[in-house]
């Protein structure tokens, strides 16, 4: 049964304050995001960092982070390179991997939307107890991307973070751009490959390239109290991530 409260006394109910794993409502904890943009831009760089930040509780991109415990899914990069990628910004940042940090490349990915990918990616949350998801790319863990397969994988989704507390960062590619006499069409959200899943996540991250090695994050959060504005990223190739320039 749902907890059922009356409208005479719901304002005076003490809800617990659930500490976040990134603030201004990037990422709430028991909530889901989607990190979205082109192919080749370097949504998974910033993932990289967006996990190294939370395993460690610093900011990211200067935003605060909570030390969470995370578990990244690669089904796109095999761990030999994933590792390289990894030595570089260890590296230049001077930060270590630790055990807060779970990482798993499967490059044939867990398909959410079948009962032997469910379970197997259940029992991996039972055993490592992750505060944080990280799903790169999502198309991987749907057998094929149909709006069905989508809601199968997202209902699932939900039910991980109703048993277990979980928060969950998917990233996602946008559709191909549209472009009109007067040039391309910006849709914002609505870029993005898959309706279902805009309406379904509580923040959306969205990368957009604006030069050689430099994109703007622009972000839509459900739970923000107030608007937030884009930043400006500039790729560093030899950290092997980005940087905030003005």
């Amino acid at each position: 049964m749902p907890d059922v409260y009356s409208g005479g006394t719901y304002l005076a109910q003490q809800f617990p304050d659930l500490p976040y794993i990134v603030e201004k409502g990037i990422i709430p904890t028991a909530m889901k995001g989607i990190l979205f943009g082109p192919p080749k831009k370097g949504k998974s760089l910033v993932l990289n960092q967006l996990a190294i930040s939370v395993i460690h509780g610093i900011d990211w991109f200067g935003f605060k982070t909570n030390p969470k415990r995370v578990l990244y899914m690669n089904f796109e990069v095999g761990h030999k390179g994933w590792q390289q990628r990894l030595k570089k910004y260890c590296r230049a940042t001077g930060l270590v991997l630790n055990d807060n940090l779970m990482l798993v490349s499967d490059l044939m990915g867990i398909r959410l939307d079948t009962p032997a990918g469910q379970a197997e990616m259940e029992k991996l949350v039972s055993i490592y107890k992750p505060h944080l998801i990280i799903y790169d790319p999502f198309y991987k863990t749907v057998s094929v991307m149909t709006e069905e397969n989508t809601v199968m994988a997202t209902d699932f989704m939900d039910k991980l973070i109703f048993n277990y507390g979980v928060s969950i960062e998917i990233c996602h590619h946008a559709r191909k751009t549209r472009v009109a006499q007067s040039g391309p069409i910006d849709l914002g959200s609505q870029e993005m490959m898959g309706g279902h899943l805009a309406r379904w996540v509580d923040s959306i991250l969205s990368i957009m390239p604006v030069a050689p090695d430099k994109v703007k994050m622009e972000f839509e959060c459900r739970h923000s109290e107030e608007p937030m504005r884009a930043i400006n990223l500039e790729l560093d190739r030899n950290m092997a991530g980005f940087r905030v320039v003005p």
